[in-house]
């Protein structure tokens, strides 16, 4: 009986306090903002709500729910609370601009993206977010840090499971929506944006992008057709560098780990360097190749249409002061507007300069820069790229076809003239001239109209 009467008791004393609640009026121990709410109900995202009390056991607040008759249990983690209704009111509106702002753990290969105690690499660790995983954004870092190679922001966020912490953002996926945030992140998973960027762009050499930094274009290999191009509708990639070119039909797609996609029916592996680059593997007459590419915020064609302007707006300056140059010990140059050359009496360069296979006439180009060391002594560089028999050289540039038929020289403009230093092997690094040959041949030039 006495047994009886105690259980009888506690009975009592556990839902007295709730029936007081809803009877009189629930008395408030503070006040919560909502983090992560109800899509439905009077307990949506960023409400402020009278807390009843802390309910460590269950981790949950007792809440004092608008329009219900009685206070009900919420998830402590998707709660902020506050004691005076004053501080609950400003980080409210602090958090306003993430009401709406969630996101999506985008990491598939261990280890697990880490939830951590404070904003830094250095944080405790708190939290493991499985793949796909939906979070809360409550906030954000003020500016991009750098974790290991990557730039991103730092996000404060919660778990539905009631977990708050920090996240490097770059492997999540952030969205907005004032809907139902899992139906979004559901539709973002089953799209695979790196694919997507894969697929439907074209992708050049990483040295493209090298070459335009340094401002050196070599218009032999920089070209429009030079590339990597992926033709989803005929299920084909296809590559051409200035060496050669191949073709990969495929017919499939095999995500392998987190960033790398091979396509299968091909040999062909494409890996997410970042935003802007992929690398490639495949074989090419049984050996391994790899390769950097990127995507060019410039138009290509503009690019190679611009070099072609610098170089003709130089021959242009050059023969400006006349189209007929002559030394009495190397010969006679004639130009022409189409900046086409001959060159008559040139035999003492034969074969030091000039192959004596080299037809006497040929093209006039520009391909070569003077290193800023060389400003004072010289204007720039201009090269001679001779014709072969049958085949009209359209190129002079190191490396190219076309460069042993080419004989490059700095050039300074002087009275009546102009003043040609020979170069060497050596002389020439990335298209640009570190310095004249050792043992140069220097030929002064008078110049005059025909």
């Amino acid at each position: 009986m006495a047994g009886m009467l105690r259980r009888v008791c506690g009975l009592l004393a556990s839902v007295l306090p709730v029936i007081l609640l809803a009877s009189c009026g629930a008395r408030t121990a503070g006040y919560g903002v909502v983090l992560w709410g109800e899509t439905v109900g009077a307990l949506s995202t960023g409400t402020i709500v009278p807390v009843v009390r802390e309910t460590p056991i269950n981790s949950s607040y007792l809440l004092a729910v608008p329009g219900e008759n009685k206070p009900r249990e919420f998830p402590m983690g998707r709660i902020r609370f506050f004691h005076a209704r004053k501080d609950a009111e400003d980080f409210s509106r602090a958090f306003a601009p993430y009401g709406e702002e969630w996101a999506v753990s985008m990491k598939q290969d261990p280890p697990p993206l880490p939830v951590r105690e404070q904003g830094s690499q250095e944080g405790r660790v708190i939290y493991k977010l499985k793949p796909g995983q939906l979070i809360k954004v409550v906030s954000r870092s003020p500016s991009r840090e750098t974790v290991q190679q990557y730039a991103d922001y730092w996000y404060e966020v919660v778990t539905e499971d009631g977990y708050s912490g920090f996240c490097f953002g770059h492997y999540l996926k952030t969205f907005a929506t004032a809907g139902d945030p899992s139906r979004e992140a559901r539709r973002i998973l089953s799209q695979d944006e790196a694919l997507d960027r894969i697929m439907g762009n074209t992708w050049r050499p990483d040295w493209f992008r090298e070459m335009v930094a340094r401002g050196a274009i070599d218009l032999a290999i920089f070209r429009e057709d030079v590339g990597l191009f992926p033709s989803p509708s005929d299920s084909i990639f296809r590559l051409v560098l200035p060496q050669y070119s191949v073709e990969f039909p495929y017919t499939g797609v095999q995500k392998l780990g987190e960033s790398t996609y091979a396509f299968t029916g091909s040999d062909l592996r494409v890996t997410v360097v970042d935003e802007e680059r992929i690398s490639i593997y495949y074989h090419y007459k049984d050996q391994r190749m790899a390769g950097l590419y990127t995507l060019m915020k410039q138009d290509v064609g503009d690019l190679i249409a611009a070099e072609q302007k610098r170089r003709q707006a130089i021959f242009d300056s050059i023969a400006a002061r006349g189209t007929s140059f002559n030394s009495s010990a190397y010969g006679t140059i004639s130009v022409s507007p189409d900046m086409r050359f001959t060159w008559t009496g040139y035999q003492k360069l034969v074969p030091s300069l000039i192959p004596a296979d080299a037809q006497g006439k040929g093209r006039v180009d520009f391909p070569l820069h003077a290193a800023k060391e060389l400003a004072g002594d010289y204007d720039g560089v201009i090269t001679f790229v001779f014709d072969r028999a049958g085949d009209p050289g359209t190129s002079s540039a190191p490396g190219s076809p076309a460069a042993a038929y080419s004989a490059s020289f700095l050039y300074k403009a002087t009275a009546g003239g102009l003043r040609f230093t020979s170069l060497d092997r050596d002389s020439v690094t990335n298209l640009v001239v570190t310095h004249p040959g050792i043992s140069p041949t220097v030929i002064f030039l008078t110049q005059s109209s025909h």
